[in-house]
């Protein structure tokens, strides 16, 4: 579920223009499905079709952004600003920690703070897995963006192990004898 609501934050500052453009293609369809040569390439079945698909991704970007704004709503000023400004507005980590005032350490264990929080708030308003199973499997460009955000972070996640284990592995290769201490 984490990887979800990484993915509902990233993909929130794109919710209104697909909206828009999802309007737009509604609007086009419905103008012109008295045109001549619609009526040859569809049937009104086929055209009633296609609008009701439209007019139900619409209903679904309404949605993820209810989801994410009720779900920021119901976080801290601090909590909401850190993600806002790293999967919103894309700022840098070093500068999101610096208007925060905090070391970078600091920020990234706000971060992850925040996130939590985000998720549990995501699963206690109802958006849960199984909503975002049900509701987006169908939204290629969604499911392309949660890939993106499980591959992101598993890296990260990998790298963050890799130097846990080095930095262990210089703690072990250290080897103390009284008050002497050797390095292998």
């Amino acid at each position: 579920m984490k990887y979800w609501s990484k993915s509902s934050l990233s993909i929130y500052r794109y919710l209104e223009k697909m909206t828009n453009t999802l309007d737009k293609l509604i609007l086009d369809l419905s103008k012109h499905s008295n045109n001549v040569s619609m009526i040859k390439n569809q049937t009104t079945y086929n055209q009633a079709r296609k609008l009701i698909e439209l007019l139900d991704r619409k209903r679904k970007m309404i949605n993820l952004k209810v989801a994410v704004e009720d779900s920021l709503a119901g976080l801290n000023k601090i909590d909401r600003r850190i993600l806002t400004l790293v999967f919103i507005d894309g700022a840098k980590s070093e500068m999101i920690a610096q208007i925060l005032g905090v070391s970078l350490r600091t920020f990234f264990r706000k971060k992850v703070i925040a996130l939590n929080k985000f998720n549990s708030q995501m699963i206690a308003k109802g958006f849960d897995l199984d909503f975002f199973i049900r509701e987006y499997s169908k939204e290629q460009w969604i499911l392309s963006v949660y890939e993106e955000c499980v591959n992101k972070y598993n890296k990260e996640d990998e790298t963050m192990d890799v130097c846990i284990v080095k930095r262990v592995l210089n703690e072990i290769s250290k080897v103390t004898l009284g008050n002497s201490i050797y390095v292998c």
